[in-house]
């Protein structure tokens, strides 16, 4: 990775339009008033600053430069901002504790994107256009009395296509988004988000920000930040449910969260927690399954307030910070774990998984990929236990990001066993009525041909952005291939990755036969080996 400072001087003179707002009201202020953890950081006097500098990162097509801007306590990293790409004008804080804000940046060498982000994250854009927000246009920073703060505004009339708000036609804006990063006694950092937008068209809903912090749903070792999801439903009390992937898809959107209230991916193990808070409305949570950030969608007053201006103002706040550890176990103890009891096959990576645990439960620790896959006791190569697939079974959510320039294994011990004549027929039927189906919408497909030899093995697939486009890039990352018959044999393929970090996709293919997986490996490969 490269960088070049660009020493952008910083303007200390009050900005006409940043006003700091004062300290939200929200939920974390009633905790520390009544729990009355220790003011960790009461002495800290933040010296903070803003500078810009240029980035460099591997991409599919090359390497591309991409500009950020950083915020700094003396020579402390307090934030990132990226000016384009991937959630331009989205704020990264790196860390909430002062005495642990790193003093050199860990980013990643290939793509930023929401799987190599570093950071927890709050947004600045709303209601600014996508070409204002790579300039230095809509980005005032004034620095005075220990807090930094940036207002970003933007008025006039546009039409905005973004994945969380989009209009059909132009609508006139008058938007002011206020940021104040201060450091508090008790909480460390903590980065406030003051919302006041005139529109007209106003929208029905809208999504502001999401929760989101770094590792908060990674599979490999050593990337885990968090172990819980704690949200404050409408109606009091806290709800909650693992960071694992068999938690997220069933439970993941099923709680809103209240005015007032907050969104924390808790960590009882450090004791701090990444929390993002919201004051003006109750949110409907949104949680995508592949990388479990929540997205608090708003609904838009019917009658927002009408100011001197004589514009009908709607203003929103949220802020991000850490609970600190007295804060971090008192939600947790008091958190209505959903799920418990459960328990789901998630395929561990990064060891070896023999499926003798397995079913893992869904309010554990334990992190693993879903897999659309059938645990068995009929067969095994060790233990009691393994896996049966017959056709194509693949992982659930979420997306596999690789490390750029590193040696994987994907390895497993399969035994193939042979269709009986009625799953055979079983096959046919269901082909030539799929040949059926189609000619009935109007496609032109073949006949039917009959079966194809049947066959087992594991196969890996590189991608750029998503599945979903089938825009598979390179040759399959495939094992041998077994036919049925044969006794346990292992499969295994060794890949080294290009240095864009892609995704891959995986899959155990056991193609008009019955295959039984067991002692499944996905790993690293140290040099030593």
């Amino acid at each position: 990775m490269t960088h070049r400072l660009f020493g952008l001087a910083l303007a200390t003179a009050a900005v006409a339009a940043a006003v700091a707002t004062p300290a939200a009201a929200d939920e974390v202020d009633d905790l520390v008033a009544r729990l009355k953890p220790p003011a960790r950081y009461r002495d800290h006097k933040p010296a903070f600053s803003v500078h810009k500098e240029t980035f460099t990162f591997e991409h599919l097509n090359g390497p591309h430069e991409e500009p950020f801007w950083l915020v700094m306590d003396g020579d402390r990293y307090v934030a990132a901002m990226p000016l384009e790409g991937f959630h331009s004008g989205t704020i990264y804080v790196q860390d909430f504790r002062p005495d642990h804000a790193p003093k050199a940046l860990d980013f990643p060498t290939e793509r930023w994107h929401i799987d190599t982000a570093v950071g927890t994250e709050l947004r600045t854009n709303n209601f600014i256009p996508e070409a204002e927000g790579a300039t230095d246009a809509t980005y005032d920073f004034t620095v005075a009395d220990g807090t930094l703060t940036l207002v970003r505004r933007y008025k006039g009339t546009t039409k905005f296509n973004r994945w969380a708000h989009r209009t059909k036609e132009p609508v006139r804006v008058d938007a002011v988004n206020t940021i104040v990063f201060r450091c508090d006694p008790v909480l460390g950092y903590v980065v406030e988000a003051t919302f006041d937008t005139w529109t007209d068209p106003p929208p029905k809903n809208y999504e502001y920000t999401s929760a989101a912090t770094s590792g908060r749903y990674l599979l490999w070792p050593g990337q885990v930040t968090c172990h819980r999801h704690a949200i404050t439903p409408p109606g009091g009390g806290y709800k909650g449910y693992a960071c694992n992937h068999g938690s997220t898809k069933p439970y993941g959107g099923r709680v809103g969260c209240r005015d007032g209230g907050f969104v924390a991916f808790l960590n009882d193990e450090t004791g701090w927690s990444p929390t993002t808070t919201i004051e003006g409305a109750d949110a409907r949570l949104i949680v995508c399954g592949a990388h479990t950030d929540h997205d608090f969608v708003v609904r838009w007053p019917e009658q927002p307030e009408t100011r001197a201006d004589g514009l009908k103002h709607n203003v929103m706040k949220h802020r991000i910070l850490a609970l600190p550890p007295e804060l971090t176990r008192h939600v947790w103890d008091h958190t209505e774990v959903l799920g418990a009891g459960e328990r789901k096959l998630m395929v561990r990576f990064g060891r070896l998984e023999d499926f003798e645990d397995q079913p893992l439960p869904v309010d554990g620790r334990e992190r693993g990929m879903p897999w659309g896959a059938d645990l068995t006791e009929q067969e095994a190569h060790s233990g009691t236990k393994a896996v049966v697939v017959s056709g194509v079974s693949g992982h659930g959510d979420p997306q596999i990001a690789l490390q750029p320039d590193t040696h994987y294994r994907l390895e497993a011990w399969m035994k193939v066993v042979a269709w009986t004549d009625a799953e055979k027929q079983e096959a046919v039927a269901k082909a030539r009525a799929e040949i059926e189906k189609q000619r009935q919408k109007g496609r032109d497909v073949p006949d039917f041909q009959g079966l194809e030899p049947p066959q087992a093995y594991l196969v890996g697939r590189y991608y750029e952005w998503t599945p979903h486009s089938g825009q598979w890039i390179g040759e399959p990352l495939q094992t041998n291939v077994l036919e049925p018959g044969g006794p346990w044999q292992k499969v295994n393929v060794d890949f080294t990755t290009p240095k864009w970090g892609p995704f891959i996709d995986l899959k155990i293919v056991a193609r008009n036969c019955t295959a039984y997986v067991d002692d499944f490996q996905f790993v690293v490969v140290k040099e030593a080996e």
